[in-house]
C-alpha cells in the first residue's frame, strides 16, 4: 500500500538557537557523515579558535542537514550524547511537530537514499550546492498518521538492532584477527634475521604491448585487502608507462604505498595481468614462504620496517626504494614454523572475507529495509 506524501515542512520547523562565541569558553563541535550515517564527534575548541562569530547550539530530537552535504544523505536526528554541541552556521537545525510526525520516524526517514535523491533529483545542476531549509521543507515525503509511523519506525528498530550486532560480531572478529597476527610475530617467537636480497628476486619480465590486445591491469589495495582486477583496455588505450607480466606466487609491492599496507601475493587469478614499473614483483627462494612474509609486512613490526625504505615527504607518495627494500633484515624462522603460522593466517582470512561479506550484506539489508518501508511494503 502506498504511503500518504505530505511536504516535510509540515512536520519540522526551523529552529536556529545561535549563541555568540566568546574567547575563553569552550564549544564542543559537531558535523554530519554523509549517507545516513549520523553525527561527527569534533574537536572541542576555544572561542579564540574560529572565525564564526556565533556558532549554532542543537537539542536532543532536532533534525539537523548540512546544507552543502545534504544531496548525500548528511541528516541526522540528535541522539543524547550529542544534545547541546555546537554547529556552525552550515548545519541548520529542525524541531519535529510531536502532532504530525514521530522522532523515530523521521530518523531512518532521512536515512532513506530515495529521500536524498528527493532533496536533489539525479541530473540536477544544483548538485553539490546547499540546499536551504525553505527547500526542504518543499520536499513531498511518505507521512502517514503517526500510528502507522509508529508500527514502521519500531520494525526498523528491531531490524537495526540485529544488524548492529552483526556489526559488532564483525569489528571483534576483525579485533581478534589484528591480535593473532601480532601474537604469531611477537619477539619472542622470530627467528635469525635474514636480509631480504638473499631470500627475494626481483622479477621484472617486461609485456610486449599489442596495440589489438586487451591486457588486464592489476592493483593493490592497501591495509593487506590484496590484489583487484581493473577493467581491461586495449593496448593503444594504455598509458606510456612500462609494464611488466605478472606471475604467481611472487611478492607484490606498490612501491608508492607499500607504507600503508599494499603488498600482497599473486595468485593463478593474477596469470597473465600485467602491472605498471609501481609494482614490485619478487621471486622467493625455496627458504621463504612467500605468505608469511606477506603476512608480516601486515604486522605492526613489518610496517614499521617499511616505513623506513621509502622516501618523500609527501604523505600520501612516499616512494619505495628496491636497494633500501633488500637491504632489510627480517627475522625469519625455519621453513616449516613460516608455513604453519601461515596456514593459521590465511585460515583466518578466509574467515575475515566471509565477515566483511556479512557486513556487505549488511548494508544491502539496510538499504532494503527502507526502502520496503517508505514504499509501503513493510
Amino acid at each position: 500500500m502506498k504511503l500518504p506524501e505530505r511536504p516535510l515542512g509540515d512536520a519540522i520547523r526551523l529552529n536556529l538557537m545561535p549563541v555568540d562565541v566568546s574567547a575563553g569558553t569552550n564549544y564542543p563541535i559537531a558535523g554530519l557523515y554523509s549517507f545516513g550515517r549520523g553525527f561527527i564527534r569534533r574537536p572541542t575548541i576555544d572561542g579564540s579558535e574560529t572565525a564564526y562569530s556565533r556558532l549554532f547550539r542543537i537539542s536532543k530530537d532536532q533534525l539537523v542537514m548540512s546544507k552543502l552535504g545534504a544531496w548525500e544523505g548528511a541528516f541526522a536526528v540528535v541522539p543524547d550524547e550529542f544534545d547541546g554541541a555546537f554547529v556552525s552556521p552550515e548545519y541548520p537545525s529542525f524541531d519535529i511537530d510531536s502532532s504530525v510526525a514521530t522522532t523515530a520516524y523521521i530518523a531512518h526517514l532521512v536515512r532513506w537514499p530515495a529521500f536524498w535523491e528527493r532533496v536533489n533529483p539525479r541530473g540536477s545542476m544544483a548538485r553539490r550546492k546547499r540546499i536551504t531549509p525553505a527547500r526542504l521543507a518543499e520536499i513531498a515525503v511518505p507521512l502517514p498518521d503517526l500510528e502507522e509511523q509508529r508500527r514502521i519506525a519500531s520494525r526498523l528498530d528491531a531490524a537495526e538492532e540485529r544488524l548492529k550486532e552483526v556489526g559488532r560480531q564483525r569489528d571483534y572478529s576483525i579485533k581478534l584477527h589484528d591480535s593473532l597476527r601480532e601474537s604469531m610475530f611477537s619477539n619472542e617467537q622470530l627467528g635469525e634475521p635474514a636480509r631480504l636480497g638473499d631470500v627475494l628476486t626481483l622479477e621484472r619480465i617486461p609485456a610486449i604491448i599489442d596495440p589489438e590486445e586487451n591486457y588486464t591491469q592489476i592493483g593493490i589495495r592497501s591495509f593487506g585487502k590484496g590484489i583487484f582486477h581493473r577493467d581491461g583496455s586495449l593496448g593503444s588505450e594504455l598509458s606510456k608507462l612500462k609494464y611488466y607480466e605478472i606471475r604467481p606466487g611472487n611478492l607484490i609491492v606498490s612501491n608508492i604505498m607499500a607504507w600503508e599496507g599494499a603488498i600482497a601475493v599473486s595468485s593463478e587469478a593474477d596469470n597473465g595481468c600485467i602491472g605498471s614499473h609501481r609494482f614490485l614483483s619478487f621471486k622467493p627462494t625455496e627458504s621463504v614462504d612467500i605468505r608469511y612474509l606477506s603476512h608480516f609486512f601486515q604486522s605492526r613490526q613489518g610496517r614499521e620496517l617499511i616505513k623506513t625504505t621509502s622516501t618523500g615527504t609527501v604523505l600520501r607518495n612516499q616512494t619505495l626504494s628496491i636497494k633500501h627494500f633488500e637491504n632489510l633484515k627480517v627475522p625469519l624462522p625455519p621453513i616449516g614454523e613460516q608455513k604453519r603460522v601461515a596456514s593459521i593466517l590465511e585460515r583466518s582470512n578466509v574467515i575475515q572475507g566471509r565477515v566483511a561479506t556479512q557486513g556487505e550484506l549488511s548494508n544491502t539489508l539496510t538499504r532494503s529495509l527502507l526502502h520496503a518501508a517508505f514504499s509501503g511494503k513493510l
